[in-house]
């Protein structure tokens, strides 16, 4: 079935601008696609039921299938202390959206033929760790030679064993013996060629390890385009994609409004502002540190620009950032059957894949088809093709209720009638 869907994915897509949505429609027929009052008030309710339920301060949602937008709503406020009420077009912090973001841009110079994800990372960065840390079994640490070098889809698919638990056991080792550990955050070149000193923390692409790796494929980013990570996102993505309030850093300091304040719950319960809440950061300051792990800020409509691009096989707003079959490929599982995930988690270059056994999915209604991802603090989205849907689902919150997010998958779906 998944082939079948794949081969379907990539005739549709090559079609061009005739056959996949440019913009989104913003008036959609929503009895012929099945969407009924009922339905959409049955989704009005689960979102206002988080408010009125004191689980999330705010909540904005997106619902677009074939580019109609038959759902897009704010409940709840951004900001608590000065009771401002939360609205579509508010800027939200990604955190580890930015990674797809990130991985989908190292892929626009795969397709311009300056690199192959197969090919080693010390083909850029040549003092790439080459050796594995091991435990000793008598509390020390001894290096073994790596099997086979990182390679650029390691990296995509965090299987590379850079900075991995071992090798963070081993740092604060270090760190215990008054050894400096911590890389510098000025730079994403200086953060990375910090940690090249320090060894793998396993085999490459035998297990999965999440988090640093987009660091280095940032790094590669830059060193290959030769421009600054932002300013390559912004000419290759953002602005063909239309994404205009997407980015690390701000000027425009008019834009602080639309921010949302990040909260988490206090011991007595009640919602506290988080230290990530503060935004002067983003208009103000060196302005230097660009990663691919976390950064982007951008509201929920921006983002879904970018689903959509995904879902059409990588064309969007008359402008096509990605080949289908390169899209195809970096929808293919890369980690081995037992992983760090757990059973059944797959991850493909730059996304969570659902072909696994047993099922990781939410909810019944997502097709073994969906690659999705999100950030800490509660943004999600979920790209289902067989079912021609972006869902995106966005609150600002340590500590997330994770039943809510499945709650509204369960009602997004059920706008269809699927169950």
């Amino acid at each position: 079935m998944a082939a079948l869907v794949a081969a379907a994915f990539v005739a549709a897509s090559c079609g061009g601008g005739d056959k996949m949505p440019q913009q989104f429609n913003d008036h959609p027929d929503m009895k012929a696609l099945g969407v009924t009052p009922e339905r959409v008030a049955a989704l009005d309710s689960v979102l206002q039921g988080f408010v009125d339920a004191e689980k999330v301060p705010c909540v904005t949602a997106f619902v677009a299938k074939g580019g109609d937008v038959v759902y897009e709503k704010s409940f709840g406020k951004k900001n608590l202390e000065q009771g401002i009420p939360a609205e579509t077009d508010d800027i939200y912090i990604l955190f580890s959206q930015t990674k797809a973001v990130v991985a989908t841009a190292l892929m626009t110079l795969y397709e311009k033929g300056l690199l192959d994800v197969e090919d080693p990372v010390s083909k850029w960065i040549p003092n790439f760790p080459d050796e594995v840390l091991v435990e000793d079994g008598e509390g020390g640490f001894k290096t073994v030679p790596a099997e086979q070098p990182v390679k650029v889809a390691h990296l995509l698919s965090h299987s590379s064993g850079y900075l991995a638990p071992v090798t963070n056991k081993y740092l604060r080792s270090l760190a215990a013996a008054g050894e400096s550990v911590m890389a510098p955050r000025t730079t994403v070149k200086e953060n990375v060629e910090f940690n090249l000193r320090f060894p793998l923390g396993f085999q490459p692409g035998s297990d999965w390890n999440y988090y640093y790796d987009m660091e280095v494929i940032a790094y590669l980013i830059e060193i290959i385009s030769g421009k600054p990570l932002p300013e390559y996102l912004q000419e290759t993505i953002f602005t063909p994609l239309g994404m205009n309030s997407t980015g690390y850093f701000f000027d425009d300091e008019s834009l602080k409004p639309r921010f949302v304040t990040t909260y988490s719950k206090g011991q007595d319960g009640r919602f506290v502002t988080s230290p990530m809440s503060g935004v002067d950061r983003v208009f103000q300051g060196p302005k230097t540190y660009a990663g691919g792990t976390l950064g982007l800020y951008g509201p929920i409509r921006d983002y879904a620009k970018f689903c959509q691009m995904l879902l059409n096989g990588g064309e969007f707003n008359g402008h096509r950032i990605l080949k289908p079959e390169t899209i195809l490929m970096m929808r293919q599982n890369r980690l081995p059957e037992v992983n760090a995930g757990g059973p059944g988690f797959q991850f493909g270059l730059g996304f969570e894949l659902f072909h696994g056994t047993p099922s990781r999915k939410n909810v019944p209604a997502m097709s073994d088809d969906v690659f999705r991802w999100g950030g800490a603090a509660g943004t999600e989205y979920i790209i289902d093709p067989v079912n021609d849907l972006v869902i995106l689902y966005y609150i600002s919150m340590w500590g997330k209720p994770s039943e809510c997010y499945d709650q509204y998958l369960k009602a997004a779906y059920g706008l269809f009638g699927l169950e």
